[in-house]
């Protein structure tokens, strides 16, 4: 149970807490040849108990670190740590996960064996990610795809590929690299005949296609990826929150709330003993999902909703600033939205932008500029509405979300009022080359982009 795998690895931990850092990574050898196979046992039983019982699975991980500390270090044990600070992340503890994590890759570069080394690079990266900035982080899953390719180790491989799209997305990578690398790692799925891997990033790579305003090129795999979401509840889960995710980009509202109620039916059911990057993501956006329903149906579940995921995202901001010091602000923005606390609104709408400029998140700036001017319309400002959608489309253009800076164009246009185009000043998304939306090269005189608003 839940409570019982918390027990365990509280007992193991304060069992680790006796040893530095260094004093573990130079760790005696373990020598006894029944221990070493034992421990191959584990490593076995590790990825496969994991698909069918996770708490049977962090019990196998607890029980590969005690042996290592037992009888001493064997090339498996540094697949036990990175499950262990895995662990330890997933019950909240990020901090001291990331400790972990960190000692198994050493202990990988010290004595680690090749063939589960593309494993201890997927896995111990998802907890990386959330402590140093994901977009330099996120690059340790190339490495990890070429290091499992070459141990023969496809699953892993795979693992690595797809974790690598799918983090890609939410570090805010110009979406033409994006759709570059989800097509390469779709390939090679469709090439190796994994459809569980390609389920997780099929959704995404179709909302990223709709985003630019691109066909996306894997259509045909449809009905696959649909054969699998009925029989998995991970990849039913995907489909719903990525569905939730992209009507919600594009202010599709009633759609948006059927997937937002399925994804929360779904979470319930679905308890994680692994710690994956992508969690961070779907707290932060069911959380602005669900602060935007409870402002247009004020129903108190979304509210409770909205206020469990913003404290969650602040545990991680807790451990880091850089990755998710925007994605609170922007959720204590729209919270106070929902109250009508106008000052502390405007304050953390600036707060988020701010934040999201100075750590590189466009995606999130476009974002935090959309929603203040979505508040500031809700206010009736509706000059510094005009001012906050400019800087969106703006941003969401940089991004490479053609599609999407064209339809935040309609809709000031349509809601607003007139729209005056210069064409000196600005660039229509519909005349714009297929580089010129997404390469950032430094051109001091190339053209803006932003449109000239005026409400009537």
């Amino acid at each position: 149970s839940y409570s019982d795998v918390k027990f365990y690895m509280e007992q193991t931990n304060a069992m680790l807490k006796a040893y530095s850092n260094q004093a573990l990574v130079e760790y005696k050898a373990m020598v006894d040849p029944k221990q070493i196979m034992a421990m191959k046992f584990y490593a076995r039983l590790e990825i496969h108990l994991q698909m069918i019982k996770p708490a049977l699975n962090s019990i196998v991980t607890m029980k590969m670190v005690q042996l290592s500390i037992a009888h001493g270090m064997s090339p498996l044990s540094p697949l036990g740590f990175t499950y262990f600070g895995q662990l330890l992340a997933a019950f909240g503890d990020i901090r001291e996960g990331y400790r972990y994590v960190k000692i198994g890759r050493q202990l990988l570069e010290r004595m680690g064996s090749k063939e589960v080394a593309g494993e201890v690079i997927a896995q111990g990266t998802q907890v990386v990610c959330c402590f140093e900035p994901v977009q330099a982080a996120v690059e340790a899953h190339v490495e990890g795809q070429t290091t499992a390719m070459a141990a023969g180790d496809y699953h892993f491989a795979l693992y690595n590929s797809a974790c690598y799209v799918v983090i890609s997305m939410w570090a805010g990578v110009k979406l033409a690299e994006f759709k570059k690398r989800s097509d390469q790692a779709l390939a090679l799925m469709k090439e190796r005949n994994t459809i569980v891997w390609t389920a997780h990033i099929f959704y995404m790579s179709k909302i990223a296609c709709r985003l630019i305003g691109a066909e996306f090129d894997y259509a045909t795999e449809s009905q696959k990826v649909e054969d699998v979401r009925e029989e998995n509840l991970s990849a039913a889960q995907t489909y719903y929150y990525q569905n939730m995710w992209g009507c919600y980009l594009f202010r599709e509202y009633k759609e948006m709330k059927i997937f937002a109620e399925k994804h929360f039916e779904f979470s319930v059911d679905l308890h994680s003993y692994t710690f994956m990057y992508y969690h961070s993501a779907q707290k932060y956006f069911s959380g602005l999902v669900a602060f935007w329903v409870y402002r247009e149906s004020k129903e108190n579940i979304w509210a409770e909703r909205g206020r469990k995921t913003k404290f969650v995202i602040k545990k991680y901001a807790d451990c880091n600033e850089w990755n998710f010091e925007s994605k609170l602000a922007l959720m204590e923005a729209e919270e106070a939205s929902c109250y009508s606390d106008i000052d502390n609104a405007k304050k953390m709408y600036k707060k988020a932008i701010l934040a999201a400029k100075k750590h590189r998140f466009i995606h999130e700036e476009a974002l935090a500029y959309e929603l203040a001017g979505h508040f500031f319309l809700k206010i009736e400002d509706k000059n510094t509405a005009i001012e906050h959608f400019m800087q969106a489309h703006e941003k969401y253009h940089q991004w490479g979300a053609v599609a999407k800076s064209t339809a935040l164009f309609e809709f000031v246009r349509q809601v607003l009022g007139k729209v005056s185009t210069n064409l000196d000043s600005f660039v229509s998304p519909e005349t714009t080359t297929s580089t010129d939306h997404h390469v950032d090269n430094g051109d001091k005189n190339e053209r803006k982009r932003t449109p000239v608003w005026s409400a009537d």
